[in-house]
């Protein structure tokens, strides 16, 4: 079995309890392991940069490489873009349009996101609650996506009490494979360039190191993970993940570090 070299985690559902807290104590125990042993950490995330750094604050000094935005931006060790996929105007407008038409809107909101700023429209600026504005540097209310001038990463929808599979389906119908549809990690569902996902972003931090995916271990728990768990040569699933496959499975659930206690296991 190939060395892991690397290790890349998911977030929210895996590395994060659900209450978006993790263990310090014993995450700066394995940060030290794996610098001893040469490995490098990387995160794997639905989510944008700028939640990253409010989530793991304390942390942003260690040399961790992030793909995020479920693989649109991609960041090495030293905090280097080594790649980047972002939605042209066209496909925003035809996003834009598919939401419109579509009986049902998001009635937990809809964001057109960058890596620190949040573009809403001003229908849904009410319930965009308080927890955006912790999570983005700036937060910008739009009458149109024609308005936006920043390159967008992801378009970012949430329902309450919604099957989102219908809405899977018409984005499916109406935008093919200019798009890919995915879920969050966070229980809703992001539109992001076509052909990017994790393990594509993944891929990206393997190749700048130099290394194959078969020395990379990797943990998810949802089906935004799934690519990124069929690529790597050592993958590991949540207990209760809403996946299946040969993957191996964490001993402990994200609510008690899990991820944390495999990794020194493994290594």
């Amino acid at each position: 079995m190939a060395d892991i070299q690397l290790i890349a985690t998911d977030l929210d559902g895996t590395f994060l309890s659900d209450d978006k807290s993790f263990d310090k104590a014993l995450f700066h125990v394995v940060l030290e392991t794996l610098k001893n042993k040469n490995i490098q950490l990387a995160i794997a995330t639905g989510v944008h940069q700028e939640r990253i750094n409010v989530l793991l604050a304390d942390f942003l000094n260690e040399g961790m490489a992030y793909v995020t935005n479920n693989g649109a931006r991609v960041t090495n060790a030293n905090g280097q873009l080594i790649y980047e996929r972002t939605l042209a105007m066209p496909i925003l407008l035809r996003i834009q349009q598919l939401l419109t038409a579509f009986p049902v809107k998001p009635s937990r909101g809809l964001v057109y996101s960058t890596d620190d700023t949040a573009y809403i429209p001003r229908e849904y600026a009410h319930i965009m609650l308080q927890s955006h504005r912790r999570y983005f540097k700036q937060v910008i209310i739009v009458d149109d996506v024609s308005e936006i001038k920043a390159p967008i990463l992801k378009v970012t929808m949430n329902w309450q009490n919604f099957d989102e599979t219908q809405f899977y389906d018409a984005a499916r119908q109406t935008l093919g494979d200019t798009v890919h549809v995915t879920e969050t990690g966070t229980g809703a569902i992001d539109i992001v360039p076509a052909d990017v996902n994790k393990a594509i972003g993944l891929k990206m931090v393997a190749d700048n190191m130099g290394i194959g995916m078969a020395n990379v271990a990797a943990f998810g728990d949802g089906a935004n993970d799934l690519e990124m768990l069929t690529a790597v040569g050592r993958p590991f699933i949540m207990p209760g993940a809403s996946i299946t496959g040969p993957f191996s499975k964490v001993t402990a659930d994200n609510n008690n570090a899990g991820v944390l206690k495999t990794i020194l296991t493994i290594i």
